[in-house]
C-alpha cells in the first residue's frame, strides 16, 4: 500500500540541527519552508507537506518533475473531478475492479501539471507557472499552443 507518514522517524538532533542553522529549504520552487525533520521518501528535498504529498505516500509527486506536486483531482479548465466520473463505473463493469494503489495511478495518470510557460521557454515548476488539468484539456491546450514543439 502507501507508505503510513506515522512510521517515519525524527531525523537525528544533529541533522534537525543542520537544517536549521543552515536553512536548508524545499526545492519545490516558490516554497521556501525548511527541510523536512522527519525520514522517508524526499527526506533530503522537501519540507514536511511536499515530502507526503509525493507518490510513495499516496500523493502525485514525483521527485524530480516538481510540477507534478501541483497536481489536483479536479481541472482547473473543465472542473472534472476524477473522482466523480461516470466512466469509472464503466471501466469496472467492462474491465473488472482495481485496488486502491491502481486507482490511485489511474487518477494519477488522469491528472496533469502543466506548464503556462514552457521550461524551454523560460518557466519553471512553481504553484504560480503549473495547471491541473485533466488529461483531455492539457493535450487540447498543448495542440491548441503547439507547446509539444521542441527547443529551437
Amino acid at each position: 500500500m502507501f507508505r503510513d507518514i506515522t512510521l517515519d522517524v525524527r531525523k537525528s538532533k544533529r541533522e534537525r540541527t543542520k537544517i536549521i542553522s543552515e536553512q536548508l529549504t524545499c526545492t519545490i520552487p516558490g516554497c521556501g519552508e525548511l527541510l523536512t525533520m522527519f525520514s522517508g521518501e524526499g527526506k533530503d528535498l522537501y519540507c514536511r507537506d511536499h515530502q507526503i504529498l509525493q507518490i510513495p505516500y499516496g500523493g502525485y509527486g514525483r521527485q524530480g518533475e516538481e510540477h507534478t506536486f501541483h497536481r489536483s483531482d479536479v481541472c482547473e479548465c473543465c472542473g472534472q473531478d476524477i473522482n466523480d466520473d461516470p466512466r469509472w463505473a464503466k471501466c469496472e463493469e467492462k474491465f473488472g475492479s482495481i485496488d486502491t494503489k491502481q486507482h490511485h495511478e489511474v487518477r494519477r495518470r488522469y491528472n496533469h501539471g502543466d506548464h503556462d510557460y514552457r521550461k524551454a521557454d523560460g518557466g519553471d515548476n512553481s504553484l504560480s507557472n503549473t495547471n491541473a488539468y485533466c488529461s483531455f484539456c492539457h493535450w487540447y491546450k498543448t495542440v491548441k499552443n503547439n507547446d509539444g514543439r521542441r527547443q529551437q
